[in-house]
């Protein structure tokens, strides 16, 4: 409980990472609810081993895309706490996505969401924006959240197109 409270205040942009407890224990801990969550989303879609292989590398392509930020600023000490943050509050609200996916189900083979599941899908977007943003800002000592939440969209920008990439690698 010491780390969930802390993160469901960043979700209510609330808290920030420094109220995270930095140790391998709560990192190994929300690296791995962000795995299940990410098979939970994804495997409906690209099954078990993909959404497993596709998970593992969106933690690699935070983590790096973590650490080049905070290195680039020179506050790398901070790096735990701003990963546990972002890999976290994405764990929670991938709980929600898979919620959102088992209430409002997509036809897949269709490529079609209903006009509500889409309005539902678009405001957990701007949701894990707004709290990538948040975190950010407070790690990165930014000025303004939403230079917070330009990066953290340059981030899912990033991160979908090597993720495409990667899955295209995959299945070829």
């Amino acid at each position: 409980m010491n780390t969930v409270v802390p993160m469901l205040d960043i979700l209510r942009l609330r808290g920030g990472p420094q109220d995270l407890p930095a140790d391998q224990g709560t990192l190994v801990f929300w690296m791995g609810a962000s795995v299940f969550t990410g098979i939970l989303v994804a495997a409906p879609i690209h099954g078990v081993a993909t959404s497993l292989y596709l998970s593992v590398l969106d933690l690699v392509i935070l983590y790096l895309f973590t650490m080049t930020l905070l290195g680039l600023r020179g506050m790398t000490g901070r790096w735990m706490q701003t990963y546990i943050g972002l890999v976290g509050t994405s764990a929670l609200l991938g709980l929600v996505m898979a919620a959102l996916l088992w209430a409002f189900p997509p036809d897949f083979a269709e490529e079609q969401a209903s006009p509500p599941a889409l309005i539902a899908y678009l405001a957990l977007l701007v949701w894990l924006l707004l709290v990538f943003g948040h975190i950010l800002q407070q790690a990165l000592d930014l000025a303004g959240r939403m230079t917070g939440v330009a990066i953290a969209l340059g981030f899912l920008i990033l991160s979908s197109v090597l993720t495409q990439l990667a899955l295209g690698l995959a299945n070829g």
